[in-house]
């Protein structure tokens, strides 16, 4: 039974992940699962993977009743905990997957409500039917469907753009840091988007802004203002954060922040920076 678990290990940490935005978190649920799988008498599961993507969706259900209130008094803005990877060697493949995994896709879905958010997931991340669904929530067919249209509604999900190639990103990346660090405003505003907005998660440990900062003039000013107290000590490398071209930041005090963006066109119209030490415990320089 334990190799037939760790077939579905993969999208069982994907639901819970995406679920509740913590890989930690995610983790725990994947290994609650596996103590129910293994507890269950071998020949009594039919489905094995409708059973365990039950299982862990009821599960982080659950967690979701007190990490939602949690997240109600969170210090400042609230961003998922980062998934940090070498870049690949070949990574446009990462574009499917970043998909439902980027950080902006993962702040759009705090807006859903726990079951809704599960069933959005669970039909548009990783392709689920209806009836298997309904089975899973415990609600109709047609009361997914509904779920799953009014979601993208609520979500305000736009036309697709086509995305940069990771080539692309990584350059737009490279030149936003090498600004930040020369200092340069025009050259900082030319790479965001007029109506630009940055989003900075410090949990209340470290230093943030408690609310998103909008416009490229803003933002920039901002990055700045961090170069003459701070960047000069910055060390940073390229790095796959949630399936999309991201930078780990080492500070001069050692510590780490990660930055993902989001594009529009060959510009930035999103930047997501990670102070929060609770959330980058994991992520090494």
């Amino acid at each position: 039974m334990s190799d037939l678990f760790s077939t579905h290990r993969p999208q069982l940490f994907g639901v819970a992940y995406r679920m509740l935005g913590s890989a930690a978190e995610a983790e725990d649920m994947v290994q609650e699962t596996f103590l129910r799988w293994h507890a269950q008498p071998a020949d009594s599961i039919r489905e094995p993977r409708a059973w365990l993507v039950k299982t862990i969706t009821r599960l982080c259900l659950d967690v979701m009743k007190s990490a939602r209130h949690q997240r109600e008094e969170y210090t400042g803005v609230w961003l998922p905990e980062p998934l940090v990877e070498e870049m690949a060697p070949a990574p446009d493949s990462m574009v499917e997957l970043a998909d439902t995994l980027g950080t902006a896709f993962m702040v759009m879905l705090e807006k859903l409500a726990p079951v809704d958010r599960a069933v959005f997931l669970l039909r548009e991340a990783f392709g689920h039917d209806y009836a298997e669904i309904s089975g899973i929530v415990g609600k109709s067919e047609a009361a997914c469907r509904q779920i799953v249209s009014r979601a993208k509604a609520s979500m305000g999900i736009p036309s697709p753009a086509p995305p940069p190639t990771t080539a692309e990103a990584e350059r737009i990346v490279q030149e936003f840091m090498t600004a930040c660090e020369t200092g340069e405003l025009e050259d900082l505003m030319a790479l965001l988007t007029d109506d630009a907005i940055l989003y900075s998660d410090g949990g209340g440990k470290v230093r943030a802004a408690l609310w998103p900062i909008y416009t490229s003039n803003k933002i920039s000013r901002m990055f700045l203002g961090l170069r003459a107290r701070s960047i000069a000590g910055w060390s940073y490398r390229l790095a796959v954060v949630n399936g999309q071209v991201g930078v780990v930041i080492r500070r001069a005090d050692g510590k780490v922040d990660v930055m993902t963006f989001s594009f529009e066109g060959h510009k930035l119209n999103a930047l997501y920076m990670m102070r929060n030490p609770d959330k980058l415990r994991n992520v090494a320089f």
